[in-house]
């Protein structure tokens, strides 16, 4: 797991304390038999500011509160809020040691509140949840997302206060997904229904200027995509595996990596396909330090922790991971790591990466070896 902000650990910890002692019911918290109460949800029921002492001073609240336009820039692929919610609020936590914020939406529908959450860049099996249950029931599943075929994991609670969770992941992507709530009686609830009303259109999976300006999602050419291009925005022509011609990047950010290398961190990347032109997925960097790049018919979007390398899938729809392998540090700053990695673009020969330090700076090599992707900047 990734290290915890420790301001947010004491803040538990105070208030854990506190309504131990007073009995006092928060959003989330189970009731004992004696009367006492335990934060045992959301930690952003705990999240506002609280006095760390006698001297009066506050904890900072590491949640952010934010808009739903902030949410969309600070993730990859944002869920979609149930027609008919109510009181949606937005929020973000920067976490210590992650390079992507957890971005959280709390709404009420039909009665019932409602917290979802979303992590890019995160292992498979983080619990982003902040729940803290010893579940009643668990079980395996799927929910509409992908026409139906986004594996799920199903959690409830039963006991004087009842709870729901619902997690997913997006391994193409690389960003997970929770959904909770908590009520009385759940008996006859189903949190796949709801998850399904969060699924966002495939066609604004990812978020592509282009098409935004364009107002349309294909086009006749590469030419009409470039003429959408602003000043200073850039496009360029590579080979990526899995795909038969010349794939094209456009990007709306270009910096200079070095006197002859107009580089970028982000870029849409486009296909002809048939007599269409169309969107493939999207890939980005975490900054400048790290430019896209390519070699051999592979695509790099690495990260300071993350190594990624991307090619098309097996029937050249769009792009998929050959590999991704990650390094996270526990709070006494021993890195473990873990990942995937791919021979060929087929989904059935995945192998996990079991290496450590050494065999993760080798793929390391790779990136650095590669060439840095030169686009050619819109006058």
């Amino acid at each position: 797991m990734r290290r915890k902000s420790a301001n947010r650990a004491i803040a538990l910890l105070i208030m854990t304390t506190l309504f131990t002692v007073t009995g006092c019911a928060v959003p989330g918290s189970v009731t004992t038999d004696n009367g006492s109460t335990s934060v045992s949800v959301q930690e952003s029921s705990v999240a506002s500011a609280e006095n760390s002492g006698d001297d009066g001073q506050q904890l900072a609240n590491p949640w952010e509160d934010i808009s739903q336009d902030e949410a969309m820039k600070n993730t990859v692929r944002l869920f979609v809020i149930p027609q008919g919610a109510t009181n949606v609020a937005w929020s973000m936590l920067k976490e210590e040691g992650s390079d992507s914020p957890l971005i959280q939406a709390s709404f009420e529908l039909d009665g019932k509140e409602f917290t979802a959450r979303t992590q890019y860049g995160v292992d498979e099996n983080k619990d982003i949840s902040g729940m803290n249950y010893e579940w009643t029931n668990t079980e395996e599943g799927h929910i509409g997302w992908y026409d139906g075929n986004m594996s799920a994991k199903f959690y409830r609670y039963v006991g004087d206060e009842s709870a729901d969770l619902c997690t997913w992941y997006d391994t193409e992507i690389g960003i997970a997904y929770s959904l909770s709530t908590v009520a009385k009686d759940l008996d006859g609830f189903d949190i796949a229904a709801v998850a399904d009303m969060m699924a966002p259109e495939e066609d604004v999976m990812l978020e592509d200027f282009v098409q935004a300006k364009a107002g349309k999602e294909t086009f006749e050419s590469y030419d009409e995509v470039i003429s959408y291009l602003e000043k200073d925005q850039g496009y360029a022509y590579i080979k990526v595996k899995g795909y038969e011609g010349d794939v094209l990047l456009v990007t709306d950010y270009v910096y200079e990596n070095d006197p002859k290398t107009k580089a970028s961190i982000q870029a849409a990347v486009y296909i002809k396909d048939g007599d269409t032109v169309r969107s493939a997925g999207w890939v980005a960097t975490a900054g400048t330090a790290y430019p896209l790049a390519v070699a051999d018919g592979l695509l790099y979007s690495c990260n300071p922790h993350s190594y990624e390398v991307q090619f098309f899938n097996p029937d050249g729809y769009g792009l998929m991971y050959k590999d991704d392998v990650y390094e996270e540090y526990d709070s006494d700053g021993k890195a473990t790591y873990g990942g995937f990695t791919r021979e060929t673009n087929s989904f059935e020969v995945t192998e996990d990466f079991t290496g450590g330090e050494a065999e993760y700076k080798a793929l390391w090599d790779n990136y650095f070896a590669a060439e840095v992707i030169n686009f050619t900047v819109v006058e």
